[in-house]
Order: structure tokens, then sequence, then C-alpha cells
């Protein structure tokens, strides 16, 4: 799965961004990127809340699943 950034700006100015497909600490630094683009562009995001993805969740995202991943047979 490529890479991929989902923004959303909500009515009262809230942006909401999606990380897709980045592994380790990838997502903080294309973050800071897209902050710095912002900022070129005279936009000043204040960061209010941030979650890390779990494992699952980055493995479904770029089509891994956890049997792929530990090489555990499930077709019996």
């Amino acid at each position: 799965m490529p890479k991929e950034v989902d923004v959303k700006i909500d009515r009262r100015g809230r942006v909401e961004t999606d990380f897709k497909g980045f592994r380790g600490v990838d997502c903080l630094e294309e973050a800071e990127r897209l902050r710095r683009v912002l900022v070129g562009l005279g936009l000043e995001i204040e960061v209010t809340e941030a979650r890390q993805k779990t494992d699952a969740e980055i493995m479904a995202e770029i089509g891994e699943s956890e049997d792929s991943k530990t090489g555990v047979r499930t077709d019996g």
C-alpha cells in the first residue's frame, strides 16, 4: 500500500490528519513535514491530541496480516 495522508478541516478550523501506511517514526516525520508546508502557507497548526496506531492497524493499512508477519499457517 502506498503511503497516504488524509486531512480533514471542519467548519471551526479543526484539522484532523490520518497517516496511513507509515511505520515507526515515519509518520511523525511526515507530520512535521506537513506542518512546515502549512506554516509556509501562513497556517499555524496546534497539536491537541495524537494517537499512535497499533501494530494491527498498521498491518491492516499496508496489507499484511499478523499471520503473514509471524509465519503462522491458518489454513489447517
